[in-house]
């Protein structure tokens, strides 16, 4: 047998201690001692645990954000790290090597598994990696947080095919599937607070069959006399309005979960109803004219808060819900990616070439001629063989891109725009290219506070949806995992860049500066193999590079080689 199987099957002694990039402070100088790993005991696992070894490791964007950060970090804030340091690390391919004795009916030596760190205990974050020492490291201890937490087990099993570079990047193409499975609120929330805000004596909505049954609460400003008897309830009624009055209300009642703006409302009001949405609080606009101007709306609540925009230009609130509720890529569309040339731009790229039926228009635009030029010699024959009119576009000084982007869509706007760069500028200006019925999706994680001017008249209007995501669920994994199982989705394509369990320092650095266009991944159980793009891995392992695909695409064979090259057990 040899050691590549041997590895696979658990079938040598287990080491006496193990590597561990421990998290003592703020900074990339805090993680480890002296830009080394600490070396750790391997203890046997407790009875309620399960020792698992860590076989690949995708560094993510958010270990960067956790190393920066140390103990400011809103999701171990506080912590004296020092004393009880973090360990990042959650896209991870992991194998049980030893069973604590409560799990030995469960557990076995060598399976294999994912995990969906985002765990919560009675609503309460545990999440591994951040609050529970994670994956970057040789290995790792999971507990009852882990295995039965709040009676689900947040391991999750791969097949034995699945190679482990391909498993443990399931987790970041988790979030890309996810951004295409969020759905559209088509009611008002039944039991919610609302919030009715006429921004002239002369506006004119119809509220009727709206609701099912009556809000909790109901606040109306400005009122003018209409017909409110479809909300069911009697309000908190106002004859005055203003944004300040809005705050004023919105304070008090601790935000709305539906806002329904009436007429054609300034800046000021529409950027004042906006705030007072709740999280995932919807605000409906409800105007017979053209809305002037644009506002600043919060793209980073519409990201993380879940807050949503709809609108009907006949004043009716019914027909402003339900509007638009595709979740997927236009079938035959027209689509734009900004931001594409990222590692998760690429990912969305890739995704919509792979899909049984894609848009017929792709239009992806980077600042960095290097990233195009590395996503179009991977991708592009996967849209020749889909028949995708596929572009990439550097924009950096370009003075003509409207220009071009009309030319491109014949001036029928997208149907679809993704924005994978966290820069308000990007926002505003795909804003202006929307079609009809069309999805605009902050994906890039812009913070909250972060603010886009929009013409509300896209919602009123043109019914385009302002959608946002962060994260995945346990199904969002699971199902990413079916699909890369099952031929669909090649989740191996995104790696750019690899290394063994000494370059996770200068991983997480690369990672933080751009340097590799793709994703990377560390090998724990490998010592001394330097971090190095997979355009140069002939010089790290010539046997290793020949078995990738064309356009330096990692390969299970290409895994197999290299563990067997380089492991020592």
């Amino acid at each position: 047998m040899g050691i590549y199987e041997r590895y696979r099957n658990v079938d040598y002694a287990l080491p006496k201690t193990y590597l561990s990039w421990d998290l003592f402070g703020a900074g990339l100088e805090n993680l480890g001692r002296g830009r080394k790993a600490v070396e750790l005991p391997l203890r046997d696992p407790n009875p309620d645990e399960v020792l698992l070894r860590v076989d690949a490791l995708g560094l993510c964007f958010s270990d960067t954000k956790l190393i920066w950060a140390g103990p400011n970090h809103p999701r171990i804030l506080g912590r004296d790290l020092e004393k009880d340091p973090a360990v990042a690390g959650h896209e991870a391919a992991l194998t049980v090597v030893k069973v604590g004795s409560n799990w030995k009916n469960k557990f076995s030596i060598g399976q294999r598994y994912i995990i969906q760190a985002d765990i919560k205990i009675g609503g309460v974050q545990k999440a591994f990696g951040y609050v529970q020492r994670g994956a970057m490291a040789q290995y790792t201890y999971a507990g009852p947080w882990v295995l039965d937490g709040d009676g689900v087990c947040y391991l999750i099993p791969m097949q034995d095919k699945t190679g482990y570079v391909e498993a443990a990047l399931v987790e970041p193409w988790a979030c890309v599937e996810a951004a295409y499975q969020l759905p559209e609120r088509t009611k008002p929330i039944v039991g919610g607070r609302a919030l009715v805000v006429f921004a002239s004596p002369d506006a004119k909505a119809d509220f009727s069959g709206v609701y099912s049954a009556p809000p909790e609460k109901l606040v109306v400003l400005g009122y003018n006399d209409q017909d409110l008897s479809a909300f069911g309830i009697a309000g908190d009624i106002r004859k005055d309005v203003g944004p300040e009055l809005v705050k004023e209300t919105a304070d008090a009642a601790g935000g709305f979960n539906d806002i329904f703006l009436v007429g054609l409302p300034d800046a000021a009001l529409t950027e004042a109803c906006d705030i007072a949405l709740a999280e995932s609080g919807a605000l409906c606009f409800l105007a017979s004219g053209e809305i002037p101007g644009k506002a600043a709306i919060d793209i980073g609540r519409a990201h993380y808060h879940l807050t949503r925009y709809v609108g009907a230009r006949d004043g009716a609130a019914k027909n402003a819900y339900g509007q638009n509720v595709r979740t997927d890529l236009k079938k035959g569309g027209r689509t734009w990616m900004v931001g594409a040339a990222g590692p998760m731009g690429q990912m969305h790229v890739q995704r919509a070439l792979e899909l049984d039926n894609p848009p017929s228009k792709l239009y992806c635009t980077d600042l960095s001629q290097e990233r195009l030029d590395y996503m179009v010699n991977r991708l592009k024959h996967l849209a020749d063989k889909k028949g995708v009119g596929f572009m990439a576009v550097n924009v950096g000084g370009m003075t003509d891109l409207e220009v071009r982007l009309n030319q491109f869509t014949g001036g029928n706007g997208f149907d679809d725009v993704y924005v994978h760069a966290p820069v308000a500028a990007l926002a505003e200006q795909a804003s202006g290219f929307l079609a009809d019925q069309s999805v605009f999706n902050i994906f890039a994680g812009v913070g909250i506070g972060t603010k886009a001017m929009i013409s509300p008249d896209i919602f009123c209007k043109q019914h385009a949806r302002l959608i946002g995501s962060s994260g995945s669920s346990m199904d969002d994994i699971i199902n990413t995992l079916k699909k890369m199982e099952s031929g669909k989705l090649a989740t191996r394509m995104s790696l750019a860049a690899l290394g063994g369990i000494e370059a996770t320092w200068e991983g997480v650095k690369g990672v933080k500066e751009n340097r590799f266009p793709g994703k990377t991944a560390i090998f724990p159980q490998l010592n001394n193999i330097p971090l190095a793009g997979l355009s140069d891995l002939a010089n790290v392992s010539p046997e290793t590079a020949d078995k990738l695909e064309p356009g330096c695409v990692w390969t299970n064979d290409a895994e197999k080689v290299f563990l067997e090259k380089f492991l020592k057990i």
